[in-house]
């Protein structure tokens, strides 16, 4: 089968490789995948800013279908749409794993970094850790958004606490502030969206998606929130893993306010802890999903309210590789994915 392996370090430390198909072992699922979405982290791992297990298969947004059912699998049959949890392999015996939060398992292992993921035709997932798609979830290949949707499910809906009649800042109009505003939204908040000028095309979509207010310089961005919030706004989420939106998002806070984290940095930045601590400001960090984050999503993407085609882009082949990171990385469009 056709692959793409991060092999090496350096950003020419990937090709694509013809690999054996995997097999389903006992309480494994073998799923076709549909189609694989490429992460910001897909980037740093180019970038050798996050860590792997070379040679690796890289990926792990998908959604795909069962072709094959190892022994003692109950839950699944061949045809099935699926989308999973990230974290293969953990220990299932610390303090984390008992509590169900794999992704801090010290001996957890992801598909896509530390074992092989879903830039290929076929990869193998344990049951436990897989979802079937019920037939009325109104969504096609789009769902291969559904990891980073579980992401910001746990960042807006688990993490942080946004409530009816909350003013609420999204700092960064990519795939997952998108994601965090409807998510935000549906929980009843008064959202703004902020960006920078080459922005603007995104914003455009923000508003289309429920936004209450764009903004792309500091001025405007200033004025829309003493209009709506002239303490400062009730939370903040940082979606943009960039030091200036991290200041943005400090300074827009009001007093006692939250600030959440959800991006990726990738490097170490400045940030003022004095006026952090002056504000009295909370803060909570979100790193990846857990099984709740998917529980929960499942029921909110039953609703058919959040609009994720308009977020969606698989015009690229696995292939097509090159092209489509570049795409990523010059931030054309909102969620690119690969078909196999």
């Amino acid at each position: 089968m056709i692959t793409l392996v991060k092999y090496a370090n350096g950003p020419d430390g990937m090709e694509i490789r013809e690999m054996p198909e995997p097999e389903a072992g006992p309480g494994d699922i073998k799923i076709r995948v549909r189609a694989v979405g490429i992460c910001g982290t897909d980037i740093h791992i180019m970038q050798d800013e996050y860590p792997y297990n070379p040679p690796v298969i890289m990926g792990h947004e998908y959604v795909g279908e069962v072709v094959a059912a190892g022994a003692d699998v109950r839950r699944f049959a061949v045809g099935d749409c699926v989308v999973s949890l990230t974290a293969k392999h953990t220990c299932e015996t610390c303090v984390y794993c008992r509590q169900g939060l794999y992704m801090l398992c010290p001996e957890r292992k992801s598909i896509g970094s530390g074992m092989h993921g879903a830039m290929a035709e076929y990869l193998t997932i344990p049951e436990r850790l897989a979802y079937k798609v019920p037939e009325r979830v109104p969504y096609g290949d789009e769902l291969a958004m559904s990891e980073p949707l579980a992401c910001c499910v746990r960042a807006v809906l688990e993490r942080s606490v946004v409530t009816a009649g909350d003013v609420v800042l999204i700092s960064g109009p990519g795939t997952i502030g998108m994601l965090c505003l409807q998510l935000a939204r549906l929980a009843g908040a008064r959202v703004i969206v902020s960006g920078i000028e080459r922005d603007r095309p995104r914003l455009e979509l923000a508003t289309r998606l429920g936004a209450d207010a764009v903004a792309w310089d500091r001025e405007q961005l200033v004025r829309l929130v003493k209009e709506r919030a002239p303490l400062g706004v009730d939370t903040a989420f940082e979606c943009a893993g960039a030091a200036a939106s991290a200041e943005t998002c400090l300074n827009m806070l009001r007093k006692q306010g939250a600030y959440t984290q959800v991006a990726l940095y990738g490097k170490e930045i400045p940030f003022d802890f004095d006026s952090f601590l002056f504000k009295e400001l909370t803060m909570y960090t979100t790193y990846a999903q857990e099984p709740t984050s998917w529980d929960r999503m499942m029921r909110v993407l039953e609703t058919g309210k959040l609009e994720l085609a308009d977020l969606f882009d698989a015009n690229y082949s696995l292939c097509d590789w090159k092209e489509a990171f570049a795409a990523v990385r010059a931030q054309k469009g909102f969620k690119i994915a690969m078909r196999p």
